[in-house]
């Protein structure tokens, strides 16, 4: 009779360890697939971020070599915001964004004055131009650490 007792307990102590390990297993597996999945999203993000800031720069150079000043569209960055995908990056990277992005909403409000002066608009521009640059840089700096943690 006590050899029946043993064998239970060590079966259901058995069937125990199965079940935990095996959620154990199915949670690490989700987590896995989550991160990988938040770190695609990013990268995605990111050259999406950089696409647009590579042309917004064409953009300036344009506007400066023509004389023809019209406002950025910031659509992509308000698309990036309203999505939520702006939590993926880190808090200094959002926040060198979103004073490129604030340089540009500027600009298309001196634009959109009643005093249009071209050298202030050409400064703008300048100002615009360089923490554009700055971001791509920041950008490429953090593609760089993504694709280090992969």
């Amino acid at each position: 009779m006590a050899l029946a007792w043993d064998q239970i307990f060590i079966e259901n102590t058995l069937l125990a360890v199965i079940i935990v390990g095996s959620i154990y297993l199915e949670r690490l597996l989700q987590e896995r697939g989550h991160r990988r999945k938040e770190n695609e999203t990013k990268k995605k993000t990111i050259v999406f971020i950089t696409s647009d800031l590579e042309n917004k720069l064409r953009f300036v150079e344009e506007s400066q070599q023509y004389s023809d000043y019209k406002p950025f569209f910031t659509d992509m960055w308000d698309a990036i915001i309203l999505t939520g995908r702006h939590s993926l990056l880190s808090f200094e990277t959002f926040k060198d964004l979103q004073h490129t992005y604030s340089w540009t909403k500027y600009y298309n409000t001196e634009l959109e004055s009643n005093k249009r002066d071209e050298n202030i608009l050409n400064d703008l521009l300048k100002d615009v131009k360089k923490s554009v640059e700055q971001s791509l840089n920041n950008l490429n700096e953090s593609k760089e650490r993504v694709n280090a943690n992969n």
